[in-house]
């Protein structure tokens, strides 16, 4: 499977409008509404402010492509174009292989926790790995459900991403703070120190 975020620079006081905008994508683009494809809309809880995120997850890369051909062909697409122009300053796109099984978000309004980790150099599947097994540890103690595992398709290499939602900032803090002290923890932690260098958090929630 691949992820495909496309990470947008909406102009400031604009992060409604672009919601509604990206949320009315499927009904003009069949291949975003198909059963085969997980679309979903985020903004941002932390970093740059109104930060909006899509996230496209199709079992191929060429699917993708298809997708984005097909979009760009519809009528309507060039009406749904100007309206981005009105709310949109600038954007990325950025390609993950998703590591084993993908759930889907499981509603509006979610928490998505987003660690982004680099590996050292040639380290990207223990590093994997090791990201498997915290998601696993996340989940058996409540910080949060549903992990997906990604690594890097484009950009900077050795890139090792967990995803996760929660309910509420409030419950993942409480209790990842009592994972933490677990000895399960402690000694998985100790083997990522050896396979990473750095990491970030990126913190969203799920729009549509």
């Amino acid at each position: 499977m691949i992820e495909v975020r496309d990470v947008f620079q909406v102009k400031f006081g604009k992060i409604d409008q672009a919601v509604a905008l990206f949320a009315r994508l499927p009904k003009l683009s069949p291949g975003h509404a198909a059963a085969s494809v997980h679309y979903h809309v985020l903004t941002d809880i932390s970093g740059p402010m109104y930060t909006l995120v899509t996230e496209v997850v199709v079992p191929k890369l060429g699917e993708w492509e298809t997708i984005r051909d097909s979009s760009f062909g519809q009528p309507e697409f060039a009406e749904w174009f100007k309206e981005f122009q009105l709310v949109v300053e600038s954007g990325r796109r950025e390609f993950y292989t998703i590591e084993g099984d993908c759930q889907d978000w499981s509603r509006r309004e979610v928490v998505v926790v987003r660690q982004v980790y680099r590996a050292l150099k040639w380290q990207i599947r223990p590093a994997v790995e090791l990201l498997q097994r915290y998601g696993a540890l996340l989940t058996h103690f409540g910080v949060g459900r549903q992990p997906r595992i990604l690594s890097d398709v484009s950009g900077p290499m050795f890139q090792a991403v967990i995803e996760i939602e929660t309910d509420d900032l409030a419950n993942w803090e409480q209790k990842r703070r009592v994972l933490f002290r677990e000895p399960e923890f402690q000694a998985w932690f100790a083997q990522l120190r050896s396979q990473v260098e750095a990491g970030a958090h990126e913190i969203y929630r799920v729009e549509a």
